[in-house]
Order: C-alpha cells, then structure tokens, then sequence
C-alpha cells in the first residue's frame, strides 16, 4: 500500500496572535468600563432620585409646619415659605410671596418694621432670637408672632439673606395680658387680698397685697412668715370672736367658700370690723391647691349702721331707750315674768317743772336738766332694769320683781317698789346748776304691774299713765299705782 507523506498542524504567526489577544483583553476592558458606566448612572440616578425624595420630603414637612418658615435674600424678597406663611400674610399659596417683600405684603408700618429688622440683620450678620411681633395684614387679621431671624452666610462668610420661624402665640399673649389685668386688679384692690397654700401644713400665705398692708400695717414678709390662722386675730377675752375664725377653718377644711365678720387686730393692736371672705382655688383635677381671702374693713359701715340702728331705738339727748325700744324690752320682760311668776313694775315719770326751766333758763338748761335725770335714774336701778325717755319729760322704768302667791305678797312687792321709786324721787331732787340758779327736780309718778294691771306692753303703760295723773292731781312729786287706791 502507497503511503503518503503525513499533515503537520498550522501555527498562526506570533504578530497574529498577540494581536488577537489585545483584541480581546480590550474587549473585556470596554466590557468592564460599560458595566461600571451603567453602575454609575444607575448610582446617579438613585441619588437623584434620593435628592428628589428628601426635596419633597423637606418641603412636605415644612408645609405641614404650624410655625411659619421662610427664606429671604438679601433684599428682603421671600424666595421659600411654607404654607403657613401664606396663610398668616393672607395670600392663597408660598407661591404668590416669591420675589416679593414684607413692605409689599403687609400694610403700613407694619411691613416697615419687619423690613427694617431684617435688613438690621443682614447689616450686622446678628441674629434676632425669640421677639415677640405684633401682626397685622392685609386683611385686618391681628396676631402676635415669637419669631426668630438669623442670617444666612455663604463660604467666605458673606450674608446673602435670612432663615426665619416665626410662631403664633396670640393666645399665649391674651393669656399673658388677663393674668397682667388681674394681677393689676389685685394690687390695686381696696380690699385686702391673701393667698394661702394648702398643700404645705398650715397653710403658709404665699401673698398679700399693698391693701392687706395697708390695712393690718403687716409688711408682706411678715405675712408671709406663717400660717393664716395667726392672721384671723381675735379677742381671747370674747369667747364669742372664736366663732368666726372658726368658721372660716371649717371652711377651709371642707375646701368650699367662707364668710365671717371678725374683730381683727392690727400690727399696732388696733381693733378693727373686718368682713373675711375666703374660696378655694381648684387645679385641672378639682384639687383645692390655694385659698384666697378677701379683707374688707367696715369699722366705718358698722360704726354707722350702730349709729343709726342707735338713733332708731334710743334717744338722741339722754340716750335712753326710746319707745321703740321700750316696747321691745317690755315684750322680754313679760316673756321673763310670765315663766318665772314675776311680777313686772311699769313705772311711768312725769318732771313737773320742766316747762318753768325752759321758760326761764332756756331750753339749753332743760336739755342739762334732761341728761341729768337720765344718769340720776339709771344710778337707781340694777343693770336688768330699763329705764326709758319717751319724750318731753315722761320717762318709764321697767322692773321684775320676784312675788310669792297671796295678797300680803303683792302687797309687800308693791311697797318695795314704791320704795325704790321715793329714792329716785330723792335723787332726782338734789340741786343741779342750769345756769346761774340751782334747781330741783320734782316728779309724779304712776305705776301699773303685771299681771294685776295689765298683760299687755301697751295696757300696762295706758295705766301707768293713768296713775301718774293721778299722782300729779294728788299734789305733785308723788307716786300712785293703778287704779288710784294705792297713793304713797
């Protein structure tokens, strides 16, 4: 068999080869380089993305800000603001602020104060923290605004314009200003004022006003170095004073209202009507934490309303009992003689010559001769005993007198009171001076008992008066009982 020669492979030259392989490594670099090209767009693109989320977001967050946020250049002009700001300044969006300045948004020297404050601050590069504004725009809204500006710089510290937050506190502001009112109308209060705390033991007085101090002469230090209750002073010596700081305690105690009308002393010891009324003062849960009294001094409306509450029941000259009166105590002591067997003596005074003085000395002299036998009767009488002036020269003298049953008693009782009645005969008799003479007074007087004459105030002062006519018919400066048979 014919064999051939054998096939020897082909080599490619060196310089294809190599060729061949840097065509491929620079495939696989321009590979490469692509994939980190899509890799960095995509990074890109995330990023934007990403810069794009957070954009809204922060606008989305400062829109939703109740306070007002804002950007302005250096002119002044808004150049970002938040919807809080358009609603404050009254336009529909932040859009419509852009570009434009507070000496265009607001009126009047409204906008001009802003305007200045801010170019202040872009002058300076100092910030303005926490100013309390007052707002008025374009539509009459009026607000107050805590606002804050600082200045906004670039890289070499230049300021191109402002960041502000401005915050509305109107409410906080009327706060503010009815806690001023009312702490203006406590200090100026006429009335005392006194704050207690009852949350510490004792009630330590946390504030009292210039009244208090002017009223009591304690300084507000020395109020305050206490409780309340040294400051509801009263009389030890009148058991009945305790009744009123008493009563406002309980009230305190029970944590509700008070009132009580107390004989106050002042730093001087001075005595003193004070009117005390106290209240509590409730926290957000109910809990009493404070009580405020109130001091009010009616020494003068006391002292008045005893004048004329005296001028209604007793006389003006003598100061005696007067009828009114009278018929009062009559009403007591027949109650009195009536549940203890009493006997009552009504006995009725009649000055004979009163009229001759008033003739002769003048009526001065009958008013000294009046006063006089006032003060000369009472001197004769034990302190149970009225006596009363019912005008002119008639004056009455009511007395209890104890009786056993039977005729001789009465009669004993009747003699006993026609002796207490001839000494103030006698008294009334020694001479007294009405201008340059001396006189003596002389009296007849008639006398009626209960039950005997009478058991009614107005039937045993008829027959008393009855008897003293009598007496006088008999000759003057005499005394007879009711109904004549009875002449001493």
């Amino acid at each position: 068999m014919h064999s051939g020669p054998s096939e020897q492979p082909i080599d490619n030259p060196p310089d294809a080869q190599t060729a061949l392989d840097a065509a491929l490594a620079r495939i696989a670099a321009l590979e490469a380089e692509n994939a980190a090209l899509r890799a960095g767009i995509g990074a890109r693109l995330s990023l934007a993305r990403h810069v794009a989320d957070e954009r809204s977001l922060l606008r989305t967050l400062i829109d939703n800000m109740p306070d007002q946020i804002y950007v302005k250049d250096t002119t002044g002009c808004f150049v970002l603001a938040n919807n809080a700001s358009a609603d404050c300044i009254g336009v529909a969006s932040p859009d419509d602020l852009l570009g434009k300045s507070d000496l265009q948004l607001f009126p009047g020297e409204c906008g001009r104060q802003f305007y200045d404050d801010e170019q202040a601050i872009i002058d300076s590069g100092t910030a303005l923290v926490d100013q309390l504004e007052e707002n008025v725009n374009h539509n009459g809204v009026h607000r107050w605004f805590s606002t804050t500006k600082v200045p906004v710089k670039d890289e070499g510290g230049q300021v191109i314009g402002i960041v502000g937050m401005s915050r509305d506190v109107t409410l906080r502001v009327a706060a503010d200003e009815a806690i001023r009112l009312r702490n203006r109308a406590i200090e100026s209060s006429l009335d005392a004022i006194v704050i207690t705390s009852c949350l510490k033991p004792g009630n330590p007085v946390v504030y009292v006003n210039p009244s208090f101090e002017r009223i009591t002469g304690f300084s507000f230090d020395e109020a305050t170095a206490g409780g309340i209750e040294r400051l509801l002073a009263h009389d030890d010596d009148d058991p009945a004073d305790h009744a009123g700081p008493q009563a406002l305690l309980l009230a305190m105690r029970e944590q509700r209202d008070g009132r009580a009308v107390l004989h106050s002393a002042r730093k001087d010891k001075g005595k003193f009507w004070n009117e005390v009324r106290v209240a509590p003062v409730r926290d957000m849960a109910g809990r009493a934490t404070h009580f405020v009294f109130t001091m009010s001094d009616i020494t003068k409306a006391r002292d008045s309303e005893e004048k004329l509450e005296r001028m209604a029941s007793h006389d003006a000259l003598t100061g005696l009992p007067n009828r009114r009166m009278l018929m009062d105590r009559m009403g007591q002591a027949l109650a009195l003689a009536e549940r203890g067997r009493f006997l009552m003596a009504v006995a009725f005074l009649d000055l004979d010559r009163l009229k001759f003085i008033n003739d002769t000395q003048g009526h001065e002299a009958g008013d000294v001769l009046l006063k006089s036998v006032a003060a000369r009767m009472q001197s004769c009488v034990r302190k149970c005993d009225t006596v009363a002036r019912l005008g002119g020269d008639e004056f009455v003298l009511i007395s209890l007198h104890s009786c056993d049953a039977g005729s001789d008693a009465f009669a004993r009782t009747c003699l006993h009171i026609g002796e207490m009645l001839a000494k103030i005969q006698k008294v009334l008799a020694e001479p007294i001076m009405l201008g340059d003479a001396l006189f003596s007074a002389t009296c007849s007087i008639g006398v009626s008992v209960y039950p005997q004459h009478g058991s009614s105030a107005d039937l045993l002062l008829k027959h008393a008066d009855a008897a003293m006519y009598l007496a006088k018919k008999a000759g003057r400066d005499s005394i007879a009982f009711y109904p004549g048979d009875s002449l001493l």
